[in-house]
């Protein structure tokens, strides 16, 4: 039977030769290989395939398996060398590492098209919905929090990606849904910023504080490295037992864990972003993060089984991070504090 499952296997690789057609390629080769089966693998086919640009020479390494390579890379985080040898097709590292950037610029030119803030009302009430039917807290319209992903030292302004962990590293600051899906992502900054730095540069940040003070109520969920604010909830620190702020924390805390299990689902699928330092400048593992994050939701939209979750062995060390930067307002944060008792009576009584 082994011989019988590995000659089927060979067979399997030996038709990725006849790479004008990869209707052969069965699911269990794309799930063990790249974390996919063949109808995501066709679907994310057809959304690259107007933006990844056609090889000019009939020898040429064709589209489907540019994508295959790619996906096998992202999926193992396996050296390059070792990904051209899985395809029994003799491509060279150099190949390999030219193929992987031009797959990543086609997803990253996708990106808009595939992880969509709730910029519309309707929108962000289908969200709100989702949370509140999941977790029981109202008006929340994402989750957000960071994560660390390891790069090699950077020619240039290495001290801004040194991390706490005495680790060179990509700070990527990662919104979600109550489905887990990824609304946002930020991977401009290295491992030195803090959330709160990344969080106040944000691009999206300014359009969630005007819906806020235009009246709508939506707000986001951290933890306490981010500043409370009327449009961003953080947990109260020091809350009495059977008190409103402690129900609030409870559930708070449990509508925050939504951002946990979708990062460590993008990294337990995606292992290139966990299993190796990205061996690669910051900008193009910017790149490569933006691109795992489309995967991502496409492989949350077509309903995959989850990944095996990623659990960090060494978490970062806890340390009271300074959340209030020199230009914000100070009102905010006070009527942001009293926006939070507010939604904790409203909470207390409601339960």
């Amino acid at each position: 039977m082994l011989r019988g499952s590995a000659y089927k296997e060979r067979i399997a690789r030996r038709h990725l030769t006849d790479l004008s057609d990869c209707t052969n390629i069965p699911d269990s080769y794309l799930l063990k290989n790249c974390g996919i089966n063949r109808d995501v693998f066709h679907h994310i086919l057809r959304i690259l395939e107007p933006v990844v640009p056609k090889t000019q020479r009939s020898n040429g390494i064709p589209f489907p398996l540019k994508v295959l390579v790619t996906l096998s890379f992202l999926a193992s985080g396996s050296h390059q060398k070792s990904v051209g040898k899985d395809f029994n097709v003799n491509i060279s590292q150099k190949s390999v590492s030219r193929v992987i950037k031009i797959v990543v610029e086609g997803l990253n030119m996708v990106l808009n098209d595939c992880i969509i803030f709730p910029s519309s009302v309707m929108h962000r009430d289908q969200i709100k919905e989702g949370f509140y039917r999941k977790y029981h807290f109202p008006e929340t319209i994402g989750c957000l929090d960071g994560t660390y992903v390891e790069i090699v030292c950077p020619r240039d302004d290495e001290e801004a990606f040194y991390d706490r962990k005495g680790q060179y590293s990509i700070h990527a600051q990662i919104m979600c849904d109550a489905d887990s899906k990824i609304i946002a992502v930020c991977c401009r900054f290295g491992g030195s910023a803090s959330c709160a730095y990344i969080w106040s540069k944000m691009n999206i940040r300014p359009f969630i504080e005007s819906i806020s003070r235009q009246g709508e109520m939506s707000w986001l969920i951290a933890d306490n490295k981010y500043p409370q604010r009327a449009w961003l909830m953080t947990p109260i620190l020091h809350a009495s037992q059977g008190t409103p702020d402690s129900q609030y924390n409870h559930f708070q805390g449990r509508t925050r864990t939504c951002i946990e299990r979708c990062i460590a689902k993008l990294k337990g699928r995606w292992q290139c972003l966990h299993k190796r330092p990205l061996h690669y400048t910051p900008q193009q593992a910017a790149k490569i993060i933006n691109a795992c994050a489309v995967l991502h939701n496409i492989c949350i939209r077509a309903g995959l089984p989850d990944p095996q979750p990623y659990i960090d062995p060494e978490p970062m060390p806890v340390i009271n991070e300074v959340t209030e930067m020199p230009e914000d307002n100070v009102n905010d944060l006070y009527i942001g504090i009293e926006v939070r008792r507010q939604l904790a009576e409203r909470i207390y009584y409601s339960v």
